[in-house]
């Protein structure tokens, strides 16, 4: 039995993954601060809905007091510990998804020697300051950065050795104005003696229709053998297979917000993983921003847009909509929509984790 810990956990595509590929596994504990994507991952794997009327013994005091020493949920801007806001069921509901995802918090302010073992260490850090729609701050030691919270990795990679790890990040991870952190922490690692094997795969190449580059990196501690990723495949599932029939239509673009920008083919499918809220279609697209999609015709000739629903852009990272239907009943539309956009596609997992296990 593969056990796993999963640190920047989000609403735990990784395990997603290891389940798809029938990896016998055990997530021991995970690592995560957000609130919306506790409750998702907890309502995803740990059947948080079912449990929400389980008995807890301790008063409202008590469960903010546990949540704060773990520093959960916090605010990513500002790092401020919001425990202190929660009431009645919504603190209820944060403490149990805590408890019942064993979550570890802040990766900050873990202590390696109090975790359990692991032979599975994921670490897909925040790549705000690395991506080009990001802030460019970068991810050194010691920027204070978000991104640079995969530092705190060491003292965890130091301690327990896990045997196997895997990170993602955003292609820009391997740009010139990053690399030489990267190839860094590859030192770091080497001299711990693991062997590194990264490379740029695309989602499309793994049975999802979208074109999302991302950088996997798999460490093996003294490997008896190399690890080759997963060869490419053919599309089997094309972008109208995971579009929803009945759309509200307040996910529609108004008439004389796309009537300024001609389009001429008949269908246009665009996509990103970024939520946006824009005025007309010609600034959407000046911004490069790609979560719409337009067509066909109608009688006046003019196209309708809209944007991606939150399902959708679920399934375009792969999750099922029995999960989305999990997460959805405790969270927000932005919720839902930004953290299938931090997310990782669980396809393209599920091939290397097949390769590696």
């Amino acid at each position: 039995m593969l056990k796993v810990f999963e640190a920047f956990a989000g609403y735990g595509s990784q395990r997603l993954a290891l389940i798809e590929a029938n990896i016998p596994h055990e997530v021991v504990g995970i690592s995560e601060i957000e609130g919306d994507v506790l409750l998702s991952y907890a309502a995803i794997h740990e059947d948080l809905l079912d449990n929400r009327e389980l008995k807890v013994e301790l008063n409202d005091d008590e469960m903010r007091q546990y949540l704060k020493k773990i520093n959960v949920p916090l605010d990513y801007k500002t790092f401020e510990n919001k425990a202190k806001n929660l009431r009645g069921q919504k603190l209820k509901y944060m403490y149990l998804a805590n408890k019942l995802s064993n979550n570890f918090g802040d990766i900050r302010t873990i202590l390696p020697d109090q975790l359990p073992d692991f032979d599975f260490f994921t670490y897909s850090f925040p790549c705000q300051n690395i991506s080009v729609a990001g802030y460019q701050n970068g991810l050194t030691a010691e920027s204070g950065t978000r991104s640079s919270l995969l530092w705190e990795c060491c003292k965890i990679i130091e301690t327990k050795k896990p045997r196997y790890m895997m990170m993602e990040n955003v292609k820009n991870l391997v740009g010139k104005n990053h690399k030489s952190s990267f190839e860094e922490f590859l030192s770091y690692l080497e001299s711990l003696g693991y062997s590194n094997y990264w490379d740029v795969l695309n989602a499309r190449d793994y049975g999802i229709p979208q074109n999302r580059e991302r950088v996997f990196c798999i460490s093996i501690l003294n490997p008896e053998k190399d690890f080759i990723f997963p060869k490419s495949k053919d599309l089997t599932i094309f972008m109208e297979d995971l579009l929803e029939y009945s759309v509200p239509e307040t996910f529609f673009l108004k008439s004389d917000q796309v009537s300024d920008v001609p389009i001429t083919q008949d269908y246009i499918y665009c996509l990103d993983s970024n939520y946006w809220k824009g005025t007309f279609l010609k600034d959407f697209l000046s911004k490069k921003r790609r979560q719409l999609v337009s067509g066909p015709a109608r009688e006046d000739g003019k196209y309708p847009a809209r944007r991606l629903t939150p399902r959708e852009t679920w399934r375009f990272m792969g999750v099922s909509d029995s999960n989305f239907d999990k997460s959805s009943k405790l969270v927000s539309n932005t919720s839902l929509y930004k953290q299938s956009g931090n997310s990782i596609v669980v396809p393209v997992m599920t091939a290397i984790f097949s390769e590696l296990f």
